[in-house]
């Protein structure tokens, strides 16, 4: 995938100068669906942090929704407003139980 004039732009004020070959070539290695809008999702969450790109980019080639949802979506869902996301599955676990 060629990245977008924008997202080079990005990259080059986000990441240090020895990562920013290395953001790049992880994020013309996506090559699921909505390229452009996961790369430019992946940075927003990633920080300008190599690591995290990774981390984010690894979801995306799970199911990219998350990525598209947690950059997004997620700090104005009112549903997780004030609560914890990661409680709130452990609660739903604990309340229906694992079928066997």
């Amino acid at each position: 995938m060629e990245l977008e004039p924008r997202i080079l732009e990005r990259i080059a004020r986000e990441f240090s100068a020895s990562d920013q070959a290395s953001v790049i070539e992880l994020l013309s290695s996506y090559a699921g669906p909505e390229t452009g809008r996961v790369a430019w999702d992946v940075l927003e969450l990633s920080k300008g942090s190599l690591e995290s790109v990774r981390h984010y980019l690894q979801e995306a080639q799970a199911d990219y929704r998350d990525v598209l949802y947690w950059a997004e979506y997620y700090d104005s869902d009112s549903l997780l407003r004030g609560r914890d996301p990661k409680q709130m599955v452990d609660d739903i676990i604990a309340k229906w139980g694992e079928k066997e």
